[in-house]
């Protein structure tokens, strides 16, 4: 039964890639306190950012909009059979952009990796479709966005820069900011002691987990598999769609699902996680690689250095530097003194800095304050302007 103390509060998500373990991480963490009741409402993929971009983009419904309208209708249900909610969680600004009665009564905080203009800056055009900032279109959008930004009682970037865009490129104040990376959970992810593992026994285990095979920079990897000094060296890829040589050094796993034991026993039987990423806002995977306890090869791209440090927990090179991808496998392959003392530095620097719980208690704190401030009735309220008021009125709001 609810408390009359415990704030309601709903949690939404869009749930491309990794962002389905991070809304599961979060849930499991908060899903049981016994000071909040909360709600959760996932929004999967829809079809159409699963078509080619060119058939997306002349789509009749594009997809914010339906993945808001989808939010929407959720709630609505959700308040019928229980009640009003204090506050609500949204992870991606689309999900809320034509929720304006609601966000209009309920103070609401927005996690986010990206932001459209930072996007933009880091030519991560997968995050977010090229857009002409002269089109009408382009720019009713970023109003939108700006306002669901501007009217939000606290935003949650996952990386420092993506703070940075939030500041420079749409005038949030810092104090309306806090950096709130994904969080791993640290019992499900436990690294086991490689210090007793015999080497002579097995090859080096170089892991690779990226849906998207060619954006993760898996053809790289592959490439490197068939390479003379690399034949000794198991390649596992848990990936979809691989489109690599084949070999008796390489393995493809496909419809290994996010947080299952089978992907967690793939990260303990590793030596060495690769994710030469040619485009990631941020990486969930090196994530839980460093959790379990391995170095991590990687680029600099989006978020990832907030993750992974240069020479401590593991190695940053350039995008597509087949050379630098080639000097530090083979460098972390014939030093294993190296390979651990990274490994260990990685999992302490998960432990410390994304830990699952530590994150869900600042989300769950920051969600009980926008809830004491409703019941202030200080919290923000929309002003009678609104932009498009007839697609406002067809969504209907919430």
């Amino acid at each position: 039964m609810r408390s009359s103390k415990n704030a309601r509060v709903v949690f939404a998500a869009y749930l491309p890639g990794g962002v389905a373990t991070v809304f599961q991480n979060l849930k499991e963490a908060i899903g049981g306190r016994e000071d909040m009741d909360s709600a959760w409402v996932p929004i999967e993929m829809d079809a159409h950012s699963k078509l080619p971009r060119e058939i997306a983009e002349r789509a009749l419904i594009p997809g914010s909009i339906r993945n808001s309208l989808m939010t929407g209708a959720q709630i609505r249900k959700l308040e019928k059979s229980g009640g009003r909610f204090d506050a609500a969680y949204f992870l991606y600004p689309t999900l809320c952009m034509f929720l304006w009665r609601f966000r209009s009564r309920v103070p609401y905080l927005v996690a986010m990796d990206w932001t459209p203009l930072w996007c933009e800056r880091h030519s991560l055009w997968y995050a977010h479709p090229p857009f002409n900032r002269r089109s009408l279109g382009s720019k009713v959008r970023q109003a939108m966005i700006r306002r669901v930004y501007s009217q939000a009682f606290h935003l949650l970037p996952w990386s420092w820069s993506c703070r940075e865009s939030l500041m420079r490129d749409y005038g949030i104040s810092p104090e309306r900011i806090t950096v709130v990376p994904p969080g791993i959970d640290l019992r499900r992810y436990d690294s086991p002691d490689r210090t007793a593992r015999s080497e002579a026994a097995r090859p080096l285990n170089v892991l690779f987990v990226g849906a998207d095979f060619t954006r993760k920079g898996g053809d790289l990897l592959a490439r490197l598999a068939q390479e003379p000094e690399f034949k000794g060296v198991q390649f596992n890829f848990v990936t979809r769609g691989y489109q690599g040589p084949t070999g008796d050094n390489i393995r493809v796993f496909e419809g290994v699902t996010a947080n299952s034991a089978a992907l967690v026993n793939l990260f303990r039987e590793a030596d060495v996680f690769a994710l030469p990423t040619r485009a990631d806002t941020h990486s969930v995977a090196s994530l839980e690689a460093m959790a379990m306890g391995l170095p991590v090869i990687t680029t600099p791209v989006g978020g990832i250095p907030d993750i992974v440090q240069d020479g401590e927990t593991g190695c940053l090179i350039a995008r597509d530097d087949m050379a630098a991808l080639t000097d530090r496998l083979r460098m972390l392959k014939q030093d294993r003194g190296r390979r651990l003392r990274m490994g260990l530095s990685a999992r302490k620097r998960v432990e410390t800095h994304f830990n699952s719980e530590t994150i869900a208690t600042t989300v769950a704190n920051l969600l009980r304050r926008a809830a004491a401030s409703r019941a202030k009735g200080v919290h923000t309220v929309l002003s009678g302007a609104q932009l498009l008021l007839t697609v406002g009125s067809l969504a209907g709001g919430a």
